[in-house]
């Protein structure tokens, strides 16, 4: 199936005039906001600092107009896609801003991702030009994967940069460290024009989902720009602002508010290649940060050092946390500590769709996940799709003027004629619009907001030898909110062969280490209901009662 990259969402045109006559949706480009934005007296103000090292808005524009011209000497055209597979660097940010001065379509793709998920994403995707790190580290290199899922689709890319070593077949990456603007520089970035509108494709970023295979989700300016006036409203963010983001530029909510907010607000953004805790205390008190947004193990670790009295001379004053479950006994020592930290809730396909601020009373902010996002509609159904009166706990729903075009493969959109996307999270929705998460309809593990399939894991797993029956969950776990686990069943004639041949096999596979399982428990049989399905819930009270 030919993917149709522009395919427009699903949804009724007076719902979509009514955003658009409320604001909620305007004709800017996120072409606009990173090629021009900015004043010219604003070029020499810090715009982002990637391990302590800082660059200004004009390093950055010129940073990516050299990619965005390259590109387009190469062949690479408006509509084009890609791909990007790097850790949060200077080079990351040009790319993706090369690729939106040029018109083409951003595919950032998560560090995590080998080559078993990369034939995947590479196939559906078919990228004009790719873009991933040479350095190896241990027995991978990210470059040799990204060529191997190339070669695996048949495709050939117009050009492939390396960041890092010199490649066979690779170019090095455009650009340099540049704080002045030639004329040469910009004659050329003028030629650079974006996309032609708002409802133009411009993010795929891909999910596990709840299948095996990873789905692209596709995004206009509609979607990513009102998800930067969700920033505006919810954190009041403005000029004076310093943002801290930890998590990788790959995921919706860090991409908006490393590269899209610093353009739109004139704030920079702090950034770290790599989780260091105890370097973000350093960079925070450095940087004199004043909001940061990201996944509950981030804000854990932050709150852990401040407790210790460790803050470098300035803490962090507010903090958002959202793509995993965050237990209010982070967010009440948060407060203990000085942090007003709230949680929001969303999803790739929907990102920021209920958040808290930093003036709601504790108890709202500790024991909900926020009130719904002005304009956005949240709504509780039951498994026949039928509305839930407030305060029931069903299946959400939801309509927002930030939700995705669709996905990649139209195979796997779900949303309904009128707009509504199921989103697969339980919970309930009060009167006043409180949003409280229960759990999962989708089979999938969320550890530390990355999201896996547990049948891909599975069949991973019963595709060794030894393997009879295999099932996996996710746990409970403190740090990054859940972990991998698998209960097997083992074939006689052949015997265990221990977790770590086990875990070899995973590796073999091209399987990211982060789906291997921590802990593998051999059964001689696995609960099953009349009709042959595993009972995932009598393995998972097992393992917390101590029994499994």
């Amino acid at each position: 199936m030919t993917p149709d990259f522009d395919r427009p969402r699903p949804l009724p045109s007076s719902v979509a005039d009514a955003w658009r006559q409320s604001g909620l949706w305007t004709a800017s480009t996120v072409s606009e906001v990173v090629g021009a934005h900015i004043d010219l007296d604003d070029l020499d103000a810090p715009a982002c600092v990637v391990d302590g090292e800082r660059y200004t808005f004009g390093t950055l524009r010129h940073r990516s107009t050299t990619v965005a011209v390259d590109l387009a000497r190469r062949g690479v055209a408006r509509g084009d896609r890609v791909l990007i597979q790097l850790a949060n660097s200077v080079e990351l940010v040009a790319a993706i801003t090369a690729c939106w001065r040029l018109g083409a379509i951003a595919v950032p793709v998560v560090p995590m991702f080998r080559t078993h998920e990369l034939i995947s994403v590479v196939s559906q995707a078919g990228p004009a030009a790719v873009v991933a790190a040479s350095v190896a580290t241990g027995s991978r290199c990210p470059a040799a994967e990204v060529d191997a899922a190339v070669d695996a689709a048949g495709l050939a890319p117009l050009v492939r940069y390396h960041v890092g070593p010199q490649r066979p077949g690779w170019s090095p990456f455009p650009g340099g460290d540049h704080d002045e603007h030639d004329e040469h520089d910009e004659h050329d970035g003028a030629r650079l024009t974006g996309f032609d509108g708002a409802e133009s494709c411009a993010l795929i970023l891909f999910t596990s989902g709840t299948t095996s295979e990873p789905k692209g989700v596709r995004h206009d300016s509609y979607s990513l720009l009102a998800e930067v006036n969700s920033y505006r409203r919810s954190a009041s963010l403005c000029a004076s602002d310093v943002i801290f983001n930890p998590a990788p530029i790959s995921h919706i909510g860090a991409l908006v508010v490393s590269l899209l907010v610093p353009w739109s607000v004139g704030c920079p953004v702090v950034l770290q290649s790599r989780w260091d805790p105890q370097r973000a205390i350093e960079l925070i008190a450095q940087e004199k940060v004043t909001f940061a947004v990201g996944a509950p193990v981030f804000l854990t670790e932050l709150v852990e050092r401040y407790e210790a009295g460790d803050d470098g001379g300035h803490r962090l004053s507010e903090f958002q946390t959202g793509a995993a479950a965050t237990s209010t006994s982070v967010l009440r020592r948060a407060a203990t500590v000085g942090i007003s930290a709230w949680r929001a809730w969303g999803m790739t396909e929907a990102p920021t769709i209920s958040y808290g601020t930093a003036s709601d009373p504790l108890d709202r902010r500790a024991d909900t996940d926020g009130r719904i996002e002005p304009g956005s509609e949240v709504r509780a159904v039951d498994a026949d799709g039928r509305l839930l009166p407030p305060g029931a706990e069903g299946e959400l729903v939801l309509r927002s003027p930030k939700q995705m075009m669709g996905y990649l493969d139209a195979r796997h959109d779900h949303s309904r004629p009128d707009g509504w996307l199921s989103t697969g999270d339980l919970g309930r929705v009060d009167a006043d619009g409180w949003v409280c998460i229960t759990g999962r309809v989708k089979d999938i593990i969320n550890r530390g907001g990355e999201k896996f399939s547990c049948r891909e894991i599975e069949d991973a797993l019963a595709s060794h030898p030894a393997v009879k029956a295999v099932a996996v969950l996710g746990v409970p776990e403190q740090r990054l909110g859940e972990q991998v686990i698998a209960y097997v069943t083992v074939r006689p004639e052949a015997g265990y062969p221990g977790p770590d041949a086990l875990t070899a096999h995973l590796a073999g596979l091209r399987l990211a280490p982060q789906k291997h399982p921590v802990a593998i428990m051999v059964v001689e049989q696995l609960p099953m209901t009349p009709t042959g399905k595993v009972l995932k819930t009598e393995l998972a009270r097992r393992w917390l009662d101590g029994t499994g």
